[in-house]
């Protein structure tokens, strides 16, 4: 293959980029992943594999191999407020909590065998658009270096330079909601149900608790700031005061540990709408949209987000269908797929993080607790 003249150019290896690179490269297309960083690496993530990963992974045929990595399986949800209420549910479905970095690795070197050229670690500087597709100018350890793709897919993640340079809707929005996520040792957790998921809540904040393997359990929170900007450990330090059913978890010396937890982050998270199709490029994963984290699904739409752009890809070659059309079919797919599942998550969100939303969410789940299963199923694909 010439390693610089490809079908697909996807920007990202994480389970979006990945996913797609192993679609596409299956259906017989030229083509490469460009990831800037060195894997595997962490970023912020509840860690969190719902039904819908299984189900990618079933049809890529990798399931053993991901079971291979020793996944923590993870069966029942929890929700426990600060005003002294906690509801929970079986899930319908056995989940898994699984390290970010190590599910990452693994899927971008699945990539790599089903036949994708990884650029790593490489940077993309410039996207130009021309009349046969697009020129990619990159930037590794060596250089620089020029490649040029048919087509184009964006699967770099919440937020990215190249937003910036794409010009798009959200880059000067301000959301003053921030993710942030802990690696905390499971001796630290005491009490906790491994094979639960829970969530607490605080003011104007939500957290999420889950194992990832045998010694480390994922700590991931999302918070409304104001323009005080607190730090994320005082802010774990606040939902330990506030939140009797956290305060249960917790060993003694968990609070005394928190300076020493690895912490990951990243600030002014924008949920709101984005454009599916930028410049002619493909969004898929987190740059195309983001759920709410509550919900338990953003590396779910990843994969399926990828799984739908590599099956538009392929209808167009069958059809020949030119950009205009590509990207139509590509929204009109993704929008039915995911529309209902994002408005749900968002809703919930807002009541979380809202204090009278939060009371009447007590008091209607004690009233209907069938409402917590049946909400899990209405943010599921």
């Amino acid at each position: 293959m010439n390693e610089t003249q490809f079908d697909i150019a996807i920007v990202g290896g994480g389970p979006a980029g990945s996913t797609a690179a192993m679609f596409c490269a299956r259906m017989g297309f030229r083509t490469c992943v460009i990831e800037k960083k060195s894997f595997p690496r962490e970023t912020l993530c509840g860690e969190f594999l719902s039904r819908e990963v299984v189900q990618i992974l079933d049809e890529l045929g990798i399931t053993q191999q991901f079971l291979n990595l020793q996944p923590h399986p993870l069966k029942s949800f929890r929700y426990s407020s600060e005003h002294w209420q906690s509801f929970a549910s079986e899930l319908s479905f056995t989940g898994y909590g699984l390290r970010r970095g190590t599910f990452d690795k693994f899927l971008l070197e699945s990539a790599r065998t089903a036949g994708a050229v990884l650029f790593q670690p490489a940077t993309v500087e410039l996207i130009q658009r021309n009349t046969s597709g697009f020129s990619l100018v990159l930037t590794d350890e060596i250089g620089k270096k020029n490649i040029t793709a048919t087509n184009v897919i964006g699967a770099y993640g919440k937020q990215n330079v190249l937003d910036k340079s794409l010009q798009r809707n959200f880059v000067s929005e301000k959301s003053h909601l921030n993710g942030i996520k802990f690696h905390v040792p499971k001796k630290y957790l005491k009490q906790f149900p491994e094979d639960e998921i829970q969530m607490f809540t605080a003011h104007k904040l939500y957290c999420g608790v889950n194992i990832v393997n045998d010694d480390t359990a994922t700590v991931c929170f999302l918070e409304r700031r104001s323009e005080k900007d607190v730090p994320p450990r005082v802010r774990l330090n606040e939902l330990l005061s506030s939140n009797s059913y956290f305060a249960d978890i917790v060993t003694p010396d968990f609070e005394s540990m928190i300076d020493t937890f690895p912490i990951y982050g990243t600030g002014n998270i924008f949920f709101g709408n984005r454009n599916l199709v930028e410049s002619g490029i493909f969004m898929i994963g987190d740059a195309a949209r983001i759920i709410a984290p509550l919900a338990g699904d953003g590396i779910g739409m990843a994969m399926q987000s990828a799984h739908i752009i590599a099956s538009v890809l392929e209808e167009g070659r069958k059809k020949n269908l030119d950009a205009q059309a590509l990207g139509d079919l590509y929204t009109i797919n993704w929008t039915s797929s995911f529309r209902r599942r994002l408005r749900i998550a968002q809703q919930v969100q807002q009541v979380l993080l809202s204090d009278i939303g939060k009371k009447i969410s007590i008091s209607v789940l004690a009233a209907f607790p069938f409402l917590l299963p049946r909400t899990i199923e209405f943010t599921r694909g």
